[in-house]
């Protein structure tokens, strides 16, 4: 049941932003990912919802497999922006939305040494 946000708790995997080991995993950045919005929101609405708590340099609407909901990816101008957004609106409504955000920094993916594990002495 892992998430993209590196626990293993199944409740991490349907709500990772409220998983204090995942956000604390989680470096501040400029990148927020916002899952379980509702599902008229779309690429314009998320720019124009986000872009009132800061400067929106990108942002992204994906579908939710399964799930009635989309999930969101806003990228601030800066960190400070970002940070406020994650401590203020998390678990909070924000204007134009009508149901409670769970937010949480995007973690970058740990690309590795790119060496694998071929034999050698296991590597553990």
């Amino acid at each position: 049941f892992g998430s993209s946000f590196g626990c293993l708790k199944y409740s991490c995997y349907r709500f990772p932003a409220s998983c204090s080991r995942c956000t604390a995993m989680a470096t501040p950045n400029t990148n927020i990912f916002i899952p379980d919005l509702p599902a008229d929101v779309d690429d314009a609405k998320l720019a124009e919802v986000f872009g009132q708590y800061g400067t929106v340099t990108w942002s992204k609407v994906m579908p939710s497999k399964g799930k009635p909901t989309v999930a969101g990816i806003v990228e601030f101008g800066d960190i400070a922006e970002a940070t406020w957004v994650v401590e203020n609106l998390n678990g909070n409504l924000a204007q134009g939305i009508s149901t409670p955000l769970n937010l949480a920094f995007k973690r970058e993916r740990n690309k590795g040494d790119g060496k694998g594990k071929k034999g050698g002495k296991g590597g553990w």
